[in-house]
This record gives C-alpha cells, sequence and structure tokens, in this order.
C-alpha cells in the first residue's frame, strides 16, 4: 500500500480535538468534585488556557485545512458543514476570547511579577462562568465529532468502491 495524504487534515483534527475534549472534561469532572475554591480557581484558569490555544488550532484546523481537504476529495457536502461548525467556533471565540485570554497570560502563566495583583485577580475569577463556557465547548466539539465520523464513513464508503488508499 503506498502512503496516503488524502486525509492528514482529518486525521489531525480528530486528534487533536479529542485531547482537549478529554482535557475538558476531567477538568470539569474535577472541578464539580472540589469544595476547595483555589482548586475552583485552578481549574477555570487551566481550561481557559486550553481553550484559548484550542479556539486557534480548532480554526486552523477545520477552518482552512479541513475545509481544503474535503474539497479536494470531492466532499463538498461536509465542507458546508466544517464550514457551519467552524462559525459557531468562530462566534464562541469572538464573544469570549478576551475573557480566556486575560487568564491564560496574566495568571495562568504568572506573567505578572506583582503579587498582590496576581493574588487579587485569581481569587476574582469568575469560575463558575469559565466552566459554563468550558461545557459550550465541550458542546461545539460534540458537533465536530459527528462531522469527523460523517467523514470517516464517507472516507470507508469510498474505498469500499474504489479499493486502497
Amino acid at each position: 500500500m503506498k502512503k496516503s495524504d488524502r486525509y492528514i487534515a482529518s486525521t489531525e483534527l480528530s486528534i487533536h480535538s479529542k485531547i482537549v475534549q478529554s482535557d475538558l472534561c476531567l477538568l470539569g469532572i474535577n472541578y464539580k468534585k472540589t469544595n476547595s475554591e483555589i482548586e475552583k480557581k485552578f481549574y477555570a484558569r487551566i481550561s481557559s488556557t486550553i481553550i484559548y490555544e484550542y479556539l486557534s488550532d480548532v480554526n486552523f484546523f477545520l477552518g482552512n485545512k479541513l475545509r481544503k481537504e474535503l474539497t479536494k476529495n470531492n466532499m463538498l457536502e461536509l465542507a458546508e458543514l466544517a464550514k457551519s461548525i467552524n462559525k459557531e467556533f468562530s462566534k464562541f471565540k469572538n464573544e469570549n476570547l478576551a475573557t480566556f485570554k486575560f487568564i491564560r497570560n496574566e495568571l495562568g502563566a504568572h506573567k505578572t511579577k506583582n503579587t498582590e495583583i496576581l493574588i487579587k485577580s485569581v481569587f476574582e475569577i469568575d469560575d463558575e462562568k469559565i466552566m459554563d463556557l468550558t461545557a459550550d465547548i465541550i458542546l461545539i466539539n460534540n458537533k465536530l465529532f459527528s462531522l469527523l465520523t460523517r467523514i470517516n464513513q464517507a472516507i470507508s464508503e469510498y474505498h469500499k468502491i474504489n479499493e486502497q488508499l
């Protein structure tokens, strides 16, 4: 069998988004289990950092690489669905990026050298809001996973008819 690069974007996106989903789910579970305020703030900070990075990554993978790959492979209906899901991610990003960016840059990465501001800011995090937004990303990811399943089914059907990759 020869090496194929026809489906690199869908594979990369699938792996990347599933790792993020796993991390966010674990954070959510641990957040719900703890009664410690500092732990709740910690989970919110870590979640914010992951989401901030993911929103840039998913836009590149989904909105750019995957759509091009699907179009190239004549999966136009799936390319349109990818575009629609990417719009959901983009809307979420536009509405919430400033919150995640501040937490990631100032509190998650501990960039401020002013300890008093760091401590005060950490305890001012609205951890419930962050974890609600985390749940929102998990739900959008579920739509993405549905798309990725449909892509895998289309790939399988194509190769049943046309043989090897």
